[in-house]
């Protein structure tokens, strides 16, 4: 939980008051976290592993607490030095299918 595009979806999303210490030893900040939460997204470029790059969105339970990320990673050389860009809505839409799926399992 302290590098990728996974750990930053999920700790975007993470209760608050939790986050000063789960961020420790975390590559982001605070204000890197906010913005993946209003952007929706987070992407990486060799965080986690060299030459590895990746995008993740959330997946929320039907009360809207984080409870999985959809991520896609692959080379750098695939998914280029800004994978959101070119990622990132196919990863949303993901993310949102199963939330809306959860939501409507769960009959709200």
């Amino acid at each position: 939980m302290t590098a990728g595009s996974a750990a930053q979806v999920l700790l975007a999303w993470e209760e608050p008051d939790r986050l000063p210490r789960l961020l420790e030893q975390a590559v982001f900040t605070v204000a890197g976290l906010q913005q993946v939460r209003r952007r929706g997204w987070a992407q990486s470029v060799g965080e986690r592993e060299p030459g590895v790059a990746s995008v993740s969105a959330p997946v929320l339970s039907p009360t809207g607490r984080i409870i999985a990320a959809v991520s896609v990673s692959g080379p750098i050389e695939r998914l280029t030095r800004h994978p959101g860009r070119l990622h990132a809505p196919a990863v949303m839409a993901a993310a949102e299918r199963l939330s809306e799926v959860l939501r409507r399992t769960s009959g709200n």
